[in-house]
């Protein structure tokens, strides 16, 4: 059973969801900042414009920059995942980005 907190991030969720008329994905695209090397590829293929080059915080003087994706706006397309040369983008099922700490963030309204 979920925590009283993960409910509330999957009620947020749902409910940003449906106010644009969208159903939760069965999968989200999952990008591993720290190994992406900015290639855009992903961006390129994206049909809901989810996907956005930033500067890597980490590395601020790498000129390429990293990608980063919005999770609420993605629809699960593993479009990107299919196209990354590097095995960036995982596909991982939305429960569990939902219940995970690490993406809680992404999901409040």
């Amino acid at each position: 059973m979920a925590s009283p907190e993960t409910e509330a991030i999957r009620a947020a969720w749902f409910e940003r969801a449906m106010a644009k008329k969208k159903k939760l994905p069965k999968q989200l695209a999952i990008l591993d900042e720290d190994i992406c090397t900015g290639c855009d590829a992903c961006v390129a293929v994206c049909p809901v414009d989810c996907i956005d080059k930033i500067a890597d915080p980490a590395h601020p003087g790498y000129a390429m920059g990293i990608c980063t994706i919005d999770l609420p706006v993605c629809i699960g397309c593993k479009l990107c995942a299919q196209v990354c040369p590097w095995d960036v983008i995982t596909m991982v099922p939305t429960d569990q980005v939902l219940m995970s700490s690490k993406f809680a963030e992404a999901f409040q309204a």
